[in-house]
C-alpha cells in the first residue's frame, strides 16, 4: 500500500500464478473513500481475531474485492478491469502489516477534521462495556476498547463532516453535547454487540 497526495492510496500486489510462469501484478488506486473503507475493513477483522471470533467477512471497493473466509487464513483478493479478471491470494498478516500505516493516515485526517478533538474527547469518556474485561482480561480489554475507539472516530468523523449532518449540528450546539455524546457511545455499543462476541 502506497499513500497518495489526495488521501488515497495505490494497491500493488505480486504474486505467482499456479498455471504461468513469472510473477502477475494486481494494482489499483483507491480514492480516500475507498482507503477509508479498506482500513474500517481491516480493523474489524483484526479485532475479531483478537477475541477469537474470526467470521467470514468482505469489502467490495471499485473493481477491487477482498474476502476473508477463517478456514482458509487468507484474503482473498479480486480485481475486475473491463472483461480482464485478476485473483490471487495473501497471507491476513501481511494485510494487516500493510494497513497500520494507511490506518495511522485515516486517524490522522480525522483528527485534523473540524469535529475531530470534540469526537476524540467525546470518545475518551465512554466507558468499556463490561463484557470485554470478562472475556478478555484487562489488559487485553483495554486494547480491544483502544481498537472499537479507532473505528467509532473514523466512522464519526465521516459522518460529521457530511454535509447537513445530524452529528455535526450536535456537536456544534452547546445545549446539545448530551445529545452528541449520546450517539458516540451509542455508536461504540453498537459496534461492540457487532464485532464483539457477546453472550447471551
Amino acid at each position: 500500500m502506497e499513500a497518495r497526495e489526495d488521501g488515497g492510496a495505490r494497491l500493488a500486489l505480486n504474486y505467482k500464478h499456479a498455471g504461468r510462469s513469472g510473477i502477475q501484478r494486481i494494482s489499483c488506486d483507491l480514492p480516500q473513500a475507498g482507503l477509508l473503507q479498506l482500513v474500517l475493513f481491516g480493523e474489524a477483522l483484526s479485532l475479531r481475531k483478537r477475541f477469537g471470533n474470526p467470521i467470514a467477512s468482505d469489502v467490495s471497493l471499485d473493481g477491487l474485492e477482498m474476502s476473508y473466509d477463517p478456514a482458509q487464513r487468507e484474503l482473498h483478493v479480486e480485481r475486475q478491469a473491463g472483461y480482464s479478471r485478476q485473483a490471487a491470494c495473501m497471507p491476513v498478516e501481511v494485510f494487516h502489516s500493510e494497513m497500520a500505516g494507511m490506518t495511522d493516515i485515516c486517524i490522522a485526517r480525522a483528527e485534523a477534521s473540524k469535529h475531530g478533538p470534540t469526537l476524540k474527547r467525546l470518545l475518551s469518556e465512554c466507558a468499556a462495556p463490561a463484557e470485554l474485561e470478562r472475556l478478555l482480561g484487562q489488559d487485553e480489554a483495554d486494547l480491544a476498547m483502544h481498537q472499537l475507539r479507532e473505528i467509532a472516530f473514523l466512522l464519526l468523523a465521516q459522518e460529521a463532516s457530511a454535509r447537513g449532518s445530524a452529528l455535526a449540528r450536535k456537536l456544534r450546539g452547546k445545549k446539545s453535547q448530551d445529545q452528541a455524546r449520546e450517539a458516540v457511545s451509542g455508536l461504540v455499543l453498537e459496534l461492540a454487540a457487532e464485532l464483539v462476541p457477546v453472550s447471551t
